[in-house]
């Protein structure tokens, strides 16, 4: 299995009587409420799309060839996910920082995506922290960062909730298109 593109989302749910309805609520409101998720570490395909997400009815649209096809129902899609809970009067976030870099593997230069996860009380630090993480990586793989690609090379996926419900959570995705997953070379 070779996914090749991906795309962004966040959610955020709130409940009165449990926590697992808090949690499928911000599946929902991230548009991927009806699909099972396998989560996965942290290098994303390269290609990036903007799906059309329905936040009220839980779905999400993927462009296929030129049209949008409905991620189908019970559908296993591989994610990389950050997500906090909390209680009552709690203020949760989470945050994934991705970057785009070009490296040079076994004599070769490749371009990949790298995703940093991140949970914190607080956004600014959740976002600050997260940025700071998929630097690490970078430099770790001796990465040169494709400024041209968000804001001089990195993007941020985040969500926050001051939570008012007695249960909160918030997710943040990075989610693998599996109407395109492609075939692996030898």
């Amino acid at each position: 299995m070779l996914p090749t593109r991906f795309w962004l989302t966040a959610g955020k749910g709130e409940s009165e009587s449990s926590e697992l309805e808090s949690i499928d609520s911000a599946f929902m409101d991230a548009g991927i409420g009806y699909q099972n998720h396998v989560a996965v570490s942290s290098i994303p395909p390269k290609e990036e799309i903007y799906p059309k997400v329905d936040s009220e009815r839980g779905i999400t649209y993927v462009p296929v060839n030129g049209e949008l096809m409905l991620l189908p129902f019970s559908s296993i899609i591989h994610v990389v996910r950050s997500m906090n809970k909390g209680n009552k009067g709690d203020k949760i976030s989470c945050c994934i920082a991705l970057a785009k870099i070009e490296t040079d593997v076994a004599g070769k230069s490749i371009e990949c995506v790298l995703a940093f996860e991140v949970q914190n009380s607080s956004l600014s630090k959740a976002e600050e922290s997260a940025l700071e993480g998929i630097k690490k990586m970078v430099e770790l793989r001796d990465g040169r960062v494709q400024e041209d690609w968000g804001k001089s090379g990195y993007k941020l996926i985040s969500s926050s909730l001051q939570i008012e419900r007695q249960f909160g959570c918030v997710v943040a995705f990075v989610v693998f298109d599996p109407f395109t997953y492609g075939k692996i070379r030898i």
